[in-house]
């Protein structure tokens, strides 16, 4: 599986009005998305795992998605909803612990993949502090959102 089929997925998921309203919900909007991924991914026959377990001395730490085909990639995600309690910079900080544990707790042979879905009603904002902190996420833009990614 390539990098653009997973986007192409991805495009699946979140480019249409269901995951714009969504994204406008109380709670739930980064679940949704992680689980709409696994369901797609297995739909089309590519073996994948949610909250897979980072392997040992890491502790208690898990993956919020493993695909498990010969790509093994571990992927964090990470939604901004509108309605989201902290600040664009706490969530920023919760971004940097994910690429954190791609970094240094997914296996050595394996490939990591950060992604940030945020809606477009407050990609200024977020592109703002997001460029501020990192010069290496790139996104791709869909109808109603920005799909944020880096490749560890």
């Amino acid at each position: 599986m390539t990098l653009e089929d997973l986007f192409n997925f991805l495009k699946l998921i979140v480019n249409g009005q269901k995951a714009y309203e969504l994204s406008l919900s109380k709670g739930g909007w980064e679940g949704w998305l992680q689980c709409e991924l696994w369901y797609t991914l297995n739909q089309y026959d590519i073996s994948s795992e949610r909250e897979f377990p980072y392997p040992p001395p890491h502790g208690k730490k898990r993956c919020d998605l493993v695909i498990l085909d010969n790509v093994n990639k571990w992927i964090e995600i990470k939604a901004y909803g509108i309605f989201r309690d902290k600040s664009v910079e706490d969530f920023i900080t919760a971004i940097a612990a994910d690429v954190d544990k791609l970094i240094h707790d997914k296996p050595q042979n394996a490939n990591g993949l950060s992604l940030v879905v945020v809606p477009k009603a407050i990609s200024p904002k977020f592109l703002e502090a997001i460029t501020r902190r990192w010069n290496n996420f790139k996104y791709v833009e869909y109808q109603y959102v920005y799909l944020f990614y880096f490749i560890v």
